[in-house]
Order: structure tokens, then C-alpha cells, then sequence
């Protein structure tokens, strides 16, 4: 039996560092602590969105948004998830109109964009009837903490 100690594994013909399929390459992170508010029945941005430039153009990209919101005085919620113009993922959530009620922006994708192109994923909003509705809800305005988190991952 033999054994292999090695201090540092440099690629020989790429810049882009080791590619092993099924392994993160990259994540990024961001956070939105402030709270964004609509009355809209069009779709707003909520300002929480993550650019990330993959590596290789076969990756795909898991993107995963956490957030909590509330809502009164509409039927329903609803929330996409676009890589730039294009919506990846829909979710809504029923409100029966006549109480504050709390609305869970959660969603998690396995995208495939094909690129090595700076990609960008944001969330949108919009109300399905007059109504009130608050991104990112803590009670006193201040917001509490939205994640949208991209992670690359080698095929």
C-alpha cells in the first residue's frame, strides 16, 4: 500500500481552480436587515437580490431566500424569485383579508443559467387585490434579516 502526502494540488491547464462534480465552487451572501412595504397588485422589487459570476458555464446554482413578512386586507401574496428578468420560481400565500396576517417568503431553486456571465437572482412581491403588504416585517419598521444566498455547484 502506498501513501501520498501532498502540500498544495495546483490545475495545470485552468485558472478556475479544481472542478469536482457535486461540490460547492462558490456562495455568496446577502442580507437585507430594512423593510420594504407595497399596496401594489403589480410587482415590486423587495431590494433583497444576490449577484453571482460562475465559474464554469455547466454549473448549476442553488439559490435559497429566507424571509418573513405580513399582510392585511388582500386574498392573496405573492412572490417570485427572477434570475435577471426571468422568474425561476412563483409562491403565494392566502390572507383572508380582514386581519394582519404573517407571510413566509421562503423558496429554495436549483438553477441552471448556462453562463459564466455575472448572474443576478432577486426576489419581487406584488398584492392580488388592494391591500397592505410589508417585506422583511419586525414590527417597529426597523426590518428583521432577509437572506438570499447562490451557491455554485460543479456538475
Amino acid at each position: 500500500m502506498s501513501t501520498m502526502y501532498v502540500d498544495n494540488i495546483v490545475e495545470k491547464t485552468s485558472a478556475n481552480g479544481v472542478h469536482i462534480p457535486g461540490h460547492v465552487v462558490q456562495v455568496v451572501s446577502v442580507t437585507k436587515n430594512s423593510e420594504t412595504q407595497t399596496t401594489s397588485t403589480s410587482l415590486v422589487d423587495t431590494g433583497l437580490s444576490v449577484t453571482i459570476t460562475p465559474q464554469f458555464n455547466t454549473s448549476k446554482i442553488f439559490i435559497s431566500v429566507s424571509n418573513l413578512g405580513i399582510s392585511h386586507n388582500t386574498q392573496y401574496v405573492i412572490h417570485k424569485l427572477l434570475r435577471g428578468s426571468t422568474v425561476i420560481s412563483t409562491d403565494s400565500a392566502y390572507n383572508n383579508n380582514s386581519y394582519w396576517m404573517p407571510v413566509n417568503f421562503a423558496m429554495s431553486v436549483l438553477d441552471s443559467p448556462a453562463t459564466t456571465s455575472a448572474t443576478t437572482y432577486k426576489t419581487q412581491f406584488r398584492l392580488s387585490n388592494a391591500g397592505d403588504l410589508r417585506y422583511n416585517y419586525f414590527g417597529d419598521g426597523s426590518g428583521c434579516h432577509a437572506h438570499i444566498t447562490a451557491m455554485e455547484i460543479a456538475q
